[in-house]
């Protein structure tokens, strides 16, 4: 299953370089807010795989992947979890549209 996000031009975000994700400008470059771990993490939360799995795939205590979200959500500006996760898959998607 793979999410499709897209702008919403009656929101008023379209090139009006409003506020999105606390004090980040929309799009931002994942890679200037977050660590690449934490980046990492996120993007397989995106995937879908919950904390355990990322665990174990990454080598790491359960408690490690829940330090690294809780700060990712902290640099994104993010209100939640799901917040967070919807952010980065926006943003990955817009950077990976634009160099493609």
């Amino acid at each position: 299953m793979t999410a499709q996000f897209a702008l919403d031009e009656s929101a008023g975000l379209k090139g009006q370089g409003n506020s999105v994700a606390g004090c980040a400008r929309w799009p931002i470059n994942l890679y200037d807010v977050m660590t690449p771990r934490q980046l990492e993490i996120m993007l397989l939360l995106c995937e879908g795989m919950v904390n355990k799995q990322i665990a174990y795939e990454l080598d790491v205590s359960i408690a490690t992947i829940k330090v690294h979200i809780r700060n990712a959500i902290t640099r994104l500006g993010a209100k939640n979890r799901t917040n967070a996760v919807a952010i980065v898959a926006a943003n990955s998607a817009i950077f990976r549209n634009a160099a493609g």
